[in-house]
């Protein structure tokens, strides 16, 4: 398990922990739709272990995907506060 890669899809308050948390013990790509989130987590980032990315493509380099968005994803909460946090 050592060498496998976990990605988090959404940074919100639900994504962002997880994210963190799997970074202790896995690499981990922490990916959002949100260019500006991600850019504020990259450059707050001192964990070597977890990449923050907006590019899609960094997510067929994981084993495992685990998708933290709100449910039903929908106009009214994709830019929602929660989501965002």
């Amino acid at each position: 398990m050592k060498n496998k890669t976990v990605c988090i899809v959404g940074l919100g308050y639900v994504g962002l922990p997880l994210a963190e948390a799997f970074s202790s013990h896995l690499k981990t790509i922490a990916f959002d739709i949100d260019e500006e989130k991600v850019k504020r987590l990259s450059e707050s980032n001192n964990e070597e272990n977890i990449e923050f990315t907006a590019d899609p493509a960094q997510i067929n380099q994981a084993d495992f995907v685990l998708i933290c968005v709100p449910t039903p994803i929908t106009k009214s909460n994709l830019k929602s506060p929660t989501y965002l946090m």
